[in-house]
């Protein structure tokens, strides 16, 4: 554009060279007083699209009071209106750029005359800001005065709007490169669109594709028909990593690594065959460093001649961060393999040790109870006790083996059921029945809250592990004199079972990990309960697999264990 002014032209490329790495309201600022400044206006906004639910919102204004944005909003909602209804509606329905004269002749601004009036502009230009063929904001300029637009006016903030989209889009993907490997797909697909919206600027006219030359932070080349370079941008040569003077003239194959030679040879083809696919490509620097690139061609006919315009990207950091995640990842399933592995034999050991110890135990526990049956012998009464604690401990470490194997058999998961027909009350009587002399030993009350209860499906056996398991916990974490109620109730599509005691009760912040396998509330070596911390974990996987739910519930006076079980369906029973 021979008419434009060179301030505007400097301050076009002061937009392409802000800092993407900037906080982003600092970029929109930096976009807004550029152009403003450029242009002799008062004041301006920026709108952008919210990704995530299209509306159009307005983050970012200059020359204007701080609560500007929010006035912006009130009067709207005032007018029973929506910013959409504005000129930038229009913007976002046409894909073209609106022009405001004279405010107060502009319908669409009437819920804003007031709010215009008082702040002293007069006139606008609402620009779209595009991704591709897709409206992404908008950069709006305001005058003091009311004014008519001059035809360099439009196009320097058009321009001015094509490259703050650009900026904009680019600092969005700056901030998101560095959190995870789909951001890095993100940042090429906006890079796709950067470069088909360049190349329809390309064609627009020669003056606009100098002006987005000049300014470009992507490399630029001009090859003619016999494949030489003719001219390039100072991005280019950066890139290339090769003095212009050095290039202009030379055969294109001069930056090209030998063995990619027929490689590019082939693209050249096809692009004059009207095939314009982007690719990446590599080149040898002057310094003989390889660089990697992403290439875009198209291609016209300027002042009669063919030539092939070519946008390079240099994504030489994105490549090695590309290699970086893939050899990380490689570690990482490495790692999760050899993981894998250990759990596998450590599950093996338990499963081999526990049914080793299981048959010199229950020996012992046949033995005991000879001796104490006095089938073999008569025994004192100091013998007798003896006896009793090698039996209590010979069962508990029984049932802890039984424990060690249910666990084997969850990691395995071979944990097999049985189904059939169920009384959860005779479960219930049962299992309080069993449970009274455990509790009588520290003076707790044991009482049942019960409702008449339907058959269920399910694993007797399993379940009523589950329930002993539950109050043998309540007993063991309830003081002496506590009191323990078990409550079962009859839902409309399921039944409910509750176990509530009077104890020391379960800490927030560990109710989410109970039901952890091998998770103890007080891990340290010197707490007060025994226990493995795999009991709560068998719970949740028998009840889980009857479709059940099971969870604990605490408030410092206690804790109170719900399980919830489908009632019997044709289904269950099928």
């Amino acid at each position: 554009m021979e008419n434009i002014e060179k301030p505007k032209l400097k301050a076009l490329t002061d937009i392409a060279s802000i800092d993407i790495t900037l906080e982003f309201n600092d970029i929109l600022q930096s976009i807004l007083k550029i152009t403003c400044e450029a242009t002799g206006a008062k004041s301006g906004t920026i709108m952008l699209v919210d990704e995530l639910d299209n509306n159009i919102r307005m983050v970012a204004s200059y020359g204007l009071p701080q609560d500007y944005i929010e006035r912006v909003y009130d009067a709207a909602k005032k007018a029973g209106v929506d910013l959409a209804s504005s000129p930038s509606g229009t913007v976002l329905e046409t894909d073209k750029y609106y022009l405001v004269p004279n405010i107060l002749e502009e319908p669409k601004d009437k819920p804003w005359y007031d709010l215009s009036k008082e702040l002293g502009f007069s006139s606008q230009i609402f620009t779209p800001m595009k991704k591709g063929l897709k409206v992404i904001g908008l950069l709006n300029v305001y005058w003091a005065e009311p004014r008519r637009f001059t035809d360099e006016e439009i196009n320097f903030v058009t321009i001015a709007a094509s490259q703050a989209s650009s900026v904009v889009q680019n600092a969005r993907l700056c901030g998101r490169l560095e959190n995870n490997v789909q951001e890095l797909k993100q940042y090429k697909e906006n890079l796709e669109d950067k470069i088909k919206e360049t190349h329809k600027k390309l064609y627009d006219s020669e003056r606009y594709l100098r002006t987005i030359i000049e300014s470009s932070l992507d490399g630029i080349l001009v090859v003619d028909e016999n494949c030489r370079f003719e001219f390039g941008n100072d991005s280019a040569f950066n890139i290339l990593g090769w003095p212009g003077e050095e290039l202009i003239g030379q055969f294109f194959m001069k930056v090209i690594p030998p063995d990619l030679e027929e490689f590019m040879l082939d693209r050249f083809h096809d692009i004059q065959k009207g095939n314009e696919t982007p690719y990446e490509t590599r080149i040898i620097t002057k310094s003989n460093e390889t660089k990697y690139l992403y290439v875009s061609h198209s291609h016209g006919v300027i002042k009669g001649k063919r030539k092939y315009i070519v946008v390079i990207k240099n994504v030489t950091e994105n490549k090695k961060l590309e290699q970086q995640l893939k050899e990380y990842h490689e570690k990482l399933e490495k790692s999760c393999e050899e993981l894998k592995e250990a759990d596998r034999i450590k599950t093996e050991f338990i499963s081999n040790l526990t049914h080793e110890l299981m048959t010199p135990l229950t020996s012992i526990k046949g033995f005991v109870e000879l001796l104490n049956d006095e089938a073999i012998g008569t025994i004192n009464e100091e013998q007798k006790k003896s006896l009793g604690i090698i039996h209590r401990n010979s069962e508990r470490l029984i049932h802890l083996i039984k424990e060690l194997l249910d666990i084997s058999h969850l990691e395995k998961n071979t944990l097999g059921l049985h189904f059939g027909l169920v009384s959860i009350n005779d479960i219930l009587s049962k299992c309080i029945l069993d449970m009274q002399p455990m509790a009588k030993e520290k003076q707790i009350s044991l009482f049942q809250d019960a409702r008449p209860l339907p058959v269920i499906w399910g694993d007797e056996e399993r379940l009523t592990q589950v329930i002993i398991n539950l109050l043998g916990n309540a007993i063991k974490f309830t003081p002496n004199d506590g009191k323990i109620t078990v409550i079962s109730r009859d839902l409309t599509e399921q039944i409910k079972i509750s176990v509530r005691d009077t104890g020391m009760g379960i800490p927030g912040d560990r109710l989410s990990r109970i039901f952890e396998r091998f998770y103890q509330i007080d891990s340290s070596t010197k707490r007060k309960y025994g226990g493995t911390g795999i009991g709560l974990s068998i719970c949740k996987n028998v009840i889980e697999k009857h479709y059940g739910s099971i969870w604990a519930e605490s408030d410092g006076n206690g804790s109170t264990f719900h399980i919830l079980l489908p009632k019997l369906t044709s289904r269950n029973g099928s």
